[in-house]
């Protein structure tokens, strides 16, 4: 059994702080860039001698004030000890804005393999916030950001806070190693349904025994599920939990869309503080996540006190969003951007009489699919709220969706709408798509039923 202790450090106000709460503290930002940069400080001894797995540069904006910190490391599918490298570019961004900004490297998987990527960044917060005051440094308001394999590094921080098993000895001990706000870009978050995930033009096939994942485990993941489960920031989640910004791309085909998806899930079924942004056509790249040629379509599920609210197009994926989450998770103050208004809920669904027809089409890949679901309300009057229903007649088990709210029992499956789609008019539809694993075949359902009345299938 996992030992978690809550550190004291941590900010008894950043819980719920998705939802709208009073100011207690006003924090002003700093109107330049960068004022001073330390590189190439060591937070624990080299291991091996000429690794640069523990090493971090420091990016100091203006103003005699404790700050508060963003902690970044860059992905590299493990492959890097330079982590620290891309940090002056989320400075650049960061800086002006108040934020002090610390790229942190950690050793990659040909140097030393899981846990050891997690002590490292547990060294570098705890070395970060010991030395807090030579830095000007708030200890009490640390965020940490990545991407990719460096997004894994930013969810591994954020929850597994106070888990004795994984805090390692390198460095400075003695201090907190908690931090209070994880912002990861299209990290991993469950290794095992990484490929059954990833669409067939997925890049890598992450069960090979030279994957990157496996390479981190020491081991072909599929083989030691016990050991990667240990790894897997969902493992971790329960709803004491910084919270948490997550980022992906829906056409990420290098880490499937779904690993942000079941870890926000997991967020919000715990009860946490949590906000997805998830981006149409964006791929594995933040500088596309965060393009402007995206902005409006995204979809944004935010959780908080055990509600989940899902808006279309607002707010952007953009620094003055990545802001906004911050000075709320750090209790910063200010005037952040409001929360997006959630579309109105639709009534629970009426049982019966409904006239429906449903298209249902699936794309099969080894021991996986996705699949598209359109509704089409076929009778004279509106549909006010839906629940979809199903049986599998295989071994078919629901991984994730979109559009839809999904849930299994067994082989029964449920799909309700989301608060956005759930009024279909009369000759209209709605869509919404899933991801799921199987063995053997995969036949398609047999039999529909929407609000209790049996669909037409076409």
């Amino acid at each position: 059994m996992l030992t978690r202790i809550r550190a004291a450090v941590a900010l008894g106000a950043s819980a719920t702080v998705l939802a709208t709460t009073a100011v207690l503290l006003t924090w002003a930002p700093a109107s330049a860039q960068a004022a001073e940069t330390i590189t190439n400080v060591a937070y624990a001894p080299a291991q091996p001698a000429d690794s640069r797995g523990h090493l971090l540069d420091l990016y100091l904006p203006e103003g005699g004030q404790d700050r508060p910190l963003v902690i970044w490391s860059s992905g590299s599918a493990w492959m890097s000890d330079d982590g620290k490298s891309g940090a002056d570019a989320i400075a650049d961004a960061l800086n002006p804005k108040g934020y002090a900004v610390a790229g942190v490297s950690v050793r990659s998987s040909s140097q030393a393999q899981f846990p050891a990527q997690v002590h490292d960044i547990k060294a570098a917060i705890r070395f970060l916030r010991a030395n807090a005051d030579q830095y000007r440094l708030d200890p009490d308001r640390f965020a940490v950001m990545g991407t990719s394999s460096g997004g894994w590094v930013a969810s591994m921080a954020g929850t597994t806070g106070g888990v004795a098993e994984l805090e390692g000895d390198l460095g400075t001990t003695g201090v907190s190693s908690s931090v209070q706000a994880s912002v990861p870009f299209f990290g991993p978050s469950d290794f095992l349904q990484l490929n059954a995930q990833s669409p067939p033009s997925g890049g890598i096939d992450h069960d090979a025994p030279d994957a990157p994942a496996s390479r981190l485990m020491g081991c072909a993941i599929q083989t030691c599920p016990d050991k990667v489960a240990k790894a897997n920031p969902i493992t971790y989640v329960d709803g004491g939990d910084p919270p948490m910004l997550l980022l992906h791309g829906q056409s990420d085909n290098i880490v499937p869309h779904g690993q942000s998806t079941i870890l926000y899930n997991a967020v919000r079924d715990a009860c946490g503080d949590a906000r997805f942004i998830s981006v149409p056509d964006a791929g594995h790249s933040r500088t596309d996540v965060m393009s402007s040629a995206h902005f409006g379509t995204q979809t944004v599920r935010t959780a908080a006190d055990c509600q989940e609210t899902v808006t279309t197009g607002t707010p952007d994926p953009t620094w003055d969003t990545i802001d906004a989450f911050l000075r709320r998770a750090l209790d910063l103050g200010g005037t952040p951007d409001p929360d997006p208004t959630p579309s109105p809920s639709p009534s629970d669904p009426p049982e019966g009489d409904t006239a429906c027809e449903i298209a249902y089409t699936a794309n099969t890949w080894n021991n996986g699919f996705t699949a598209a679901v359109t509704i089409t309300n076929t009778g004279p009057t509106p549909i006010d709220g839906w629940s979809l229903s199903w049986t599998w007649p295989g071994d078919q088990r629901v991984t994730n969706a979109w559009n839809a709210t999904v849930s299994q029992s067994g082989a029964e499956v449920t799909a309700g709408n989301v608060g956005y789609n759930g009024t279909i008019a009369p000759e209209a539809s709605a869509d919404f798509g899933f991801q799921a694993t199987h063995s053997g075949s995969n036949p398609p359902p047999t039999e529909f039923a929407l609000n209790g009345s049996s669909c037409t299938t076409g």
